[in-house]
């Protein structure tokens, strides 16, 4: 008895241990998190498979030329390297073209042509986004003329007196898949990488995932028209399909019980709609489902908060995430 008496700690610290090194073998074999995976311990089995999935993981991210800074270009062979270079080349001429990214377009990767067009383009969005009046913080005076300043003075002004009231007409109103168009509307924010986007009126959308390269470099304040399912960017022409994500669902009051909230989006493992609010991880939070039943353990299921504490439960875990 004395014997298993002492045993038990140590049963136990090694079933924990066992427990801890299969989660951390779970995540390492995702390939997406080689910051969140513990490599020390890993078997050379395991290395060698998780090392592989870090790689194929790491080529596809680069492939796409989106996100070079987060493309480790020493894990590609030579042939991958020169393909992803060219993605890259074409994916920052995609942005450039539209004129609406300056700071994003890196400017030396175009050719004389290329960087003539762009150019070209960047005055042009500019000067709509100028003339729209609205927005004067986002309007660069340098790149206009002076007869084309005159004329976004006097739009700055009209929209001054045209302005709404703050936070008028902000109806949670659903719209059914068979309405008609809806104009008007402009995108207030946009999370989890073009996934989730949040209109004026505080409706929530879920973009569907073909068509989330397309939302993801949309820009707050675009002017957007809701038709049915279809969400048309009216700056550039562009649309996408989307599911409204119970926006006229009524927002229980704050109180001190623990009811429970489902999960109405999930991207990425990083990116939550609950409650019809936005909520972001402070890390990662796995496992994390469209449709699992969540506690608030803290925070605010209004977004009323800085951060939160969710306890999801289906699989017990806690999640802690900023509110937006």
């Amino acid at each position: 008895m004395v014997c298993f008496a002492i045993l038990l700690p140590v049963i136990a610290a090694t079933a924990f241990s066992q427990t801890n090194r299969q989660q951390n073998l779970q995540t390492c074999l995702t390939g997406r998190y080689p910051a969140l995976c513990d490599h020390t311990l890993l078997t050379a089995e395991e290395l060698k498979l998780v090392s592989e999935a870090e790689r194929r993981e790491n080529l596809k991210t680069c492939m796409t030329g989106k996100y070079p800074a987060l493309c480790d270009h020493s894990k590609l062979t030579p042939g991958e390297l020169k393909a992803v270079r060219e993605a890259e080349r074409q994916e920052n001429l995609r942005i450039c073209l539209t004129g609406r990214f300056p700071s994003l377009c890196n400017h030396s990767l175009l050719s004389p042509a290329e960087g003539h067009q762009v150019r070209a383009a960047e005055k042009a969005e500019n000067l709509k986004v100028c003339l729209d009046g609205r927005f004067p913080a986002l309007c660069n005076e340098a790149l206009l003329s002076s007869e084309q300043a005159n004329d976004v003075r006097a739009a700055e002004a009209k929209a001054i007196t045209e302005r709404p009231p703050k936070f008028a007409g902000r109806l949670r109103t659903a719209r059914p898949a068979g309405a008609g168009c809806d104009s008007g509307h402009w995108i207030e924010s946009l999370a989890g990488d073009g996934k989730i986007l949040k209109l004026e009126d505080g409706s929530l959308w879920m973009v569907d995932d073909v068509d989330t390269v397309t939302s993801s470099i949309w820009l707050p304040a675009s002017e957007v028209v809701v038709c049915g399912s279809k969400i048309i960017n009216v700056d550039d022409g562009e649309s996408v399909e989307a599911t409204p994500l119970l926006d006229s669902m009524p927002r229980p009051p704050l109180s001190s019980g623990r009811s429970t909230y489902v999960i109405q989006a999930s991207s990425n493992d990083e990116t939550f709609v609950i409650n019809g609010e936005v909520f972001k991880a402070k890390t990662y939070c796995f496992n994390m489902e469209k449709g699992d039943k969540v506690m608030f353990l803290s925070g605010s299921p209004n977004g009323a908060c800085v951060s939160a504490e969710l306890l999801n439960l289906r699989t017990d875990r806690v999640c802690r995430v900023w509110c937006e």
